[in-house]
């Protein structure tokens, strides 16, 4: 977080194996997914997490295997 002079942690998020973040925001909230890959390329759970206005929380937790990148996509024009 900026304090007006540099940033100040905010919030620890714990990752596993985290390869990519991706920011993005749908109707005025943010999110923010991290892409988990494993070593050994085994199934984890990569995560979205929605900005609840003090700290992200978990969103949703999807299965992936080997996730290396995030990319968001807009739908209609929105």
């Amino acid at each position: 977080q900026w304090n007006g002079t540099a940033f100040a942690m905010l919030q620890i998020i714990t990752t596993f194996g985290a390869r990519d973040w991706e920011w993005f925001s749908m109707d005025s909230v943010s999110y923010l997914a991290v892409a988990n890959q494993l070593s050994d390329g085994s199934q984890f759970h990569s995560v979205i997490y929605r900005w609840d206005g003090t700290a992200f929380v978990i969103f949703q937790s999807i299965p992936t295997f080997g996730a290396l990148q995030w990319t968001w996509f807009s739908m209609d024009g929105t």
